[in-house]
């Protein structure tokens, strides 16, 4: 059987119980560092795609060291790597040279071993394809059955194979360079021999042939990313058991499947003319689907912005055409937002091959039939029956597997208005929770978590009323959970019997406030002098807070401080957890970054692919990635603000960029507040418009100011989008002893005739969160809205056209197709989301509009807010705008720049963009509207934030220009003592060996620092080094800090003893040559730091003395405990699972 057709011959069908013993050759999925880097803005000394950097260092040689013999002189060996990889970068984005590319079989006498690779460069022999837009001609990313036959017969792997497709992709290598001799040397485990493809099929001497994740010092950081080895266990697994991926292997304890990801990026290469480029292999979140069938069944391709909202782009065209990568057929099953899903089935390739159709899997269709069959939701209409599909998507990690016998069902609280009061909201056992409880490592009991388990999804709240028999897990779903039908009285799958976990339960607080809540409050009758005084006291208190160096634990209170102000912690233990950060509740974005309020329930892994990985620090210099990580770094170091410039101008940054994020953003928190997943009351003890906030621990501020555990009184609730009146309501929080046990979530009352979170933006239970404020100004002069405004505008379905077919009329009018016909029927639907989504910002930004000109309550104004929500939703639902609708309400409502507030925000949007309307006027109120009442909240505010901010900016630069330069003799003194040391004794030729030691030494630092200046001056588009992407910056960083560490060799200096000698003698060197070439500008750079962090700061620990010595994996774990009082008691280590 060959290669392409054994591979986990199980896992696919599902049908079979046996698996072929070479089923190891699956099509694989890795990348080398291709350069697709991950945009990221930070202010941190890394930066961009450097390679037009690179390529000075070889017009401007360096000047030699000495007449001594050094490993250094002009080898530039990293960063040299480094200019090739940066090469292959430039020649991957530059997506004008590249043209679509279409191989055909090729000969096997056409091979040979003595064919070699003697360029770099990609080879670009491209053609047009004239069937691009023909659902039935294949599209080859890499194709030959003599190739495939080869790799067959020498059993090699799923990564070897995808690394080889992905040359080809990229125009590197053609099937011709793939020789018997050169894949003789690619056998072996994924992770011995996928590594080793580019330098073996283009030379030791090529472009990736050595890089920085091969050092020792990365291998935490590159495990957190490489696939291989996770590959090669999800090959051994599968290969003795086709539900293996689900989780629950005793064999393999804590492990599952599914978390390798390979992606693809869709390049247009002329008028109408696409190329599939593939991507690195990664680590990243897992889900039903790739658990279930195996990672390497599942390709992702990225379709470019600008291409995704052209007109007429034929995207719906090109994804239905069969794409055929080494002899197995993937096709599109789904696409949402830019991301288009392939999945690789068992069809034969039409005009490529004669096997016929033996392979083993399953087809496009018995796919999609077996995650949803048409035939048992046929009264879904097909929209709907498409949206489903991303349930099996949906990032997630494996719960319980629950016994089919255990499966309950709960009937849905339903009001005498026809209200559905639980609406998304199941049971499940304390084991259930239990089992979350271990296996996430948490610190509590979860009291509820969002799920996905066969056709249902939502929150499922523990059951406090049931007594387990034998620690048996069993859950509850109620019809307004399900979604999906199976076959009645037929077994279930395993995988749809396993519990997909995307979070658990966990409370927030303080809460912040959006501009839609403030607008909200404001209109509903909270005078703005409240917000200013929040806003204000703030912006205040995070600046003192980073700005107060003096008194008793000063330091501990500053670095402290820093950590929040940048969540370190949280940041690096999202780092580490790769795709179970979301489950985990772990955020890699600061706390003044703006939240993702509308977050995705269906979240899918949009992870870019890169090669450093962001925001990692540098293991060879010990310098972080993150401005508040190097804060942090240089004080529990002993350095202090007012004696260290790099100290003092990290600090400031860290200050500088807090506040343009409270200004540009104007959000705040409001210290009476708090955030939690939505959940119904399970007993009905809660009278209506009561709702229980209780929180696990006492960290909620009452209305008295102290600490408490639980809210009780008035309080306002709401939830994102917030778009009309009455999205904020306001309720009473009370305590009831049945509920006493439900934590850190909000329960809501299933009494009255209208579910409560009905009335927040159309808001169910099956994920919602809401945000609870008590903070008394505020919930006292709130009005209650009419409650007219929480019903849709009557006539507002005659703006939209809704696709109605539903499934029964599918297959009835596709009854008389051939199979082939049927599946491009269901991809129309299927690859709905690839229409142009921008519609949705487009609405949103028209409603903000009509706030700002015709009032909040604005009939026009709330019927706007309607329409957002039903473009929102039109995936699930099918309703489409009729294009006379948008045009008239972009003829009402567009404008180029829109209201003053917003611009800093929209400024932040239109980065890059092509047009410039800075000359244009603002939107302006209009006065003579009844809904217009004064002048605009946010206006006032926008106003006040920059009257604050600059004031306070002003007392920043103030406080931290009094302070001068001085040099530092701790990091002065090994030098200072290793020169005196060198003029001792009484031996002439060892006088002069130890200065010939010591002048090899500095000559290399000399160097350094002119080759450190070069690299990071500005060059072609971006005119500072700090202007590009994250990756990059750590990239070329690194390199420098490698080769400075590197040389002179301890071998070549006779008198100095050993390593740490010399990286203390060159760390100290560069500290002192740094201020001496920099006296007469800023009296320092950030040369030695980014160079020799970790030595500097070794070298001001001890001589401040007494210090303790930490390795960087136990350092990595810190974390603060916080107590009740709110300030840091002690440092702890977190679990190491859970780090």
């Amino acid at each position: 059987m060959p290669f392409y057709q054994d591979a986990f011959q199980e896992s696919q069908s599902g049908l079979q119980s046996t698996v072929d013993g070479d089923w190891q050759w699956e099509v694989d999925f890795d990348i080398n560092h291709d350069g697709a880097s991950l945009e990221e803005d930070g202010e941190t000394d890394y930066g961009e795609d450097i390679s037009e950097l690179i390529l000075q260092l070889r017009d401007d040689d360096p000047q030699p060291l000495s007449e001594a013999e050094t490993d250094y002189g002009d080898d530039l060996s990293a960063i040299q790597n480094y200019e090739d990889l940066s090469n292959s970068t430039q020649s991957d984005t530059n997506e004008s040279s590249r043209s679509s590319i279409y191989l055909g079989k090729r000969k096997a006498s056409n091979i040979s071993d003595a064919d070699s690779i003697q360029s770099t460069k990609p080879m670009k022999s491209h053609r047009s394809d004239p069937d691009i837009f023909d659902p039935e001609k294949p599209y080859i990313i890499a194709h030959d059955p003599s190739v495939e036959e080869m790799m067959n017969q020498k059993g090699i792997k799923l990564g070897v194979a995808y690394e080889i497709a992905r040359l080809i992709s990229r125009d590197y290598i053609t099937n011709d360079d793939i020789t018997s001799a050169k894949l003789d040397t690619l056998q072996g485990k994924n992770s011995e021999t996928a590594p080793k493809v580019f330098n073996t099929l283009k030379g030791p001497n090529s472009g990736e042939a050595k890089t920085l994740e091969s050092h020792p010092a990365f291998l935490r950081e590159k495990a957190a990313k490489v696939p291989w080895s996770e590959l090669d266990v999800e090959e051994d697994v599968l290969a003795k058991d086709q539900f293996g991926g689900l989780g629950n292997n005793p064999d393999y304890p804590g492990w599952y499947g599914g978390k390798i990801e390979f992606r693809a990026k869709l390049e247009k290469v002329g008028a109408k003319q696409y190329k599939i480029v593939l991507e690195d292999c990664v680590l990243g979140a897992s889900c039903r689907f790739t658990r279930r069938f195996g990672s390497w069944s599942f390709l992702r391709i990225k379709v470019p912005l600008n291409v995704f909202h052209e007109s007429e782009n034929g995207l719906g065209l090109f994804f239905k055409r069969p794409f055929v990568l080494w002899g197995r057929v993937f096709k599109t099953f789904y696409a949402k937002d830019q991301t288009v899903f392939l999945f690789r089935t068992n069809e034969p390739c039409p005009g490529l091959d004669s096997r016929g159709s033996d392979l083993p899997g399953l087809s496009l269709q018995e796919f999609l039939m077996w995650h949803n069959p048409l035939q048992e939701n046929s009264q879904q209409s097909m929209t709907k029956w498409a949206a489903r599909t991303v349930l099996g998507l949906s990032n997630s990690v494996p719960g319980p597997r629950i016994p089919q016998g255990n499966i309950g069902f709960e009937d849905d609280v339903v009001s005498l208005n026809g209200s559905d009061m639980t609406d998304g909201c199941g049971y499940s056992n304390k084991p259930v929770h239990l089992f979350l409880l271990h296996r996430l490592n948490l610190d509590l009991l979860p009291s509820a978590f969002q799920f996905r388990f066969a056709g249902c999804k939502g929150m499922s709240l523990i059951r406090e009323d049931e007594q387990p028999i034998n620690d048996d897990r069993r859950m509850w779903f109620r019809p307004s959970q399900t979604k999906i039908k199976y076959p009645a009285g037929q077994p279930l799958d395993p995988a749809m019997l396993t519990v997909d976990l995307l979070r658990t339960s966990c409370l927030r607080t303080p809460a912040r406030l959006s501009p839609e809540t403030i607008i909200n409050l404001h209109e509903n009758g909270v005078p703005e002098h409240i917000f200013l005084d929040l806003m204000k006291e703030s912006i205040q208190e995070m600046v003192t807070s980073l700005t107060t160096w003096e008194g008793p634990n000063a330091m501990f209170d500053l670095w402290a401080n820093v950590e929040r102000a940048g969540g370190v912690f949280a940041g690096r233990r999202a780092r580490e957890a790769v795709g179970e950060a979301r489950a985990r509740g772990y955020s890699n974005r600061s706390p003044d970054e703006e939240e993702d309020e509308q977050a995705d329930e269906d979240e899918l892994d949009s992870r870019k692919n890169y090669r450093s990985t962001p925001w990692w620090g540098d293991q060879i210099s010990g310098c972080p990635s993150t401005l508040e990580e190097t804060v942090m770094v240089l004080l529990d170091s002993g350095f202090s603000p007012q004696t260290s410039p790099i100290l003092r101008e990290k600090l400031k940054q860290v200050i500088m960029k807090k506040v343009e994020n409270r200004s540009s953003n104007i959000r705040f928190e409001v210290k009476q507040s708090a955030s939690a997943f939505v959940v119904p009351d399970p007993y009905g003890v809660l009278g209506p418009d009561e709702i229980q906030i209780k929180s696990s621990r006492r960290n909620l501020i009452g209305i008295d100011g102290l600490d408490t555990d639980i809210i009780l009184g008035d309080v306002l609730i709401t939830r994102n989008p917030c778009k009309v009146p009455t999205d904020v309501r306001k309720v009473k929080a009370v305590e009831h002893p049945l509920l006493r046990n439900f934590l850190d979530v909000i329960v809501c009352s299933v009494q009255g005739l209208r579910r409560l979170l009905d009335f927040l933006a159309g808001g169910d239970y099956d994920g919602d969160k809401a945000l609870v404020i008590w903070f008394i100004l505020i919930v006292s002069n709130f009005k209650m809205p009419d409650e007219k405004h929480s019903y849709e505008p009557q006539n507002i379905h005659q703006a939209f056209t809704q696709e109605k077919e539903t499934g029964s009329e599918f297959l009835q009018r596709t009854r008389s197709m051939t199979p082939s016909s049927v599946t491009l029927e269901m991809q129309s639907y299927l690859l709905g989301a690839l229409r142009d989504t921008s519609l949705v910002g487009q609405y949103s930004t028209m409603h903000d509009n009509a706030i700002y000109q015709l009032g909040y309550a604005h009939p026009r104004t709330v019927k706007l807010a309607y329409k957002f929500c039903k473009v929102l939703d039109s995936p699930k639902t099918g309703w489409k705008v009729k294009p006379e609708t948008i045009k008239g309400d972009k003829r009402e409502y567009y404008h180029p720049r829109g209201p003053q507030w917003k611009a800093a925000e929209k400024k932040k949007k239109d980065r890059g963009s092509k047009i410039d309307t800075t000359n244009l006027p603002y939107l302006q109120r209009r006065k003579d509207s009844p809904y217009v009442h004064g002048e605009f909240v946010m206006d006032i505010l926008r106003i006040m934030v920059k009257k604050e901010t600059d004031g306070l900016l002003a007392d920043v630069e103030a406080l931290f220009s009094k302070f001068r330069v001085e040099d530092d003799d701790h990091l002065a003194a090994p030098w200072n003592n290793a020169v005196a040391w060198a003029e001792r004794g009484d031996d002439p030729g060892t006088i002069r060996s130890k200065r010939k030691d010591l002048a090899v030494i500095s000559q290399h630092v000399q160097h350094m620092f002119k080759t450190h200046g070069r690299m990071l001056r500005g060059v072609g588009k971006h005119s500072s080094f700090t202007e590009r992407s994250i990756s990059d910056r750590q990239d070329v960083l690194r390199a420098l800090s490698l080769e400075f560490s590197v040389s002179p060799k301890l071998e070549d200096l006779p008198t100095i003893i050993d390593e740490d000698t010399l990286s203390r003698l060159r760390a100290s060197y560069a500290y002192i040559y740094d201020r001496e070439q920099c006296s007469e500008k800023e009296g320092w750079s950030r040369f030695p730091w980014i160079m020799a962090t970790r030595e500097l700061c070794t070298i001001k620990a001890k001589a401040l003395g007494p210090y303790k010595t930490v390795t960087d994996d136990f350092y990595q774990q810190l974390r603060l405990k916080t107590g009740w009082s709110h300030r840091p008691l002690l440092v702890s280590i977190t679990d190491a699972k859970d780090s």
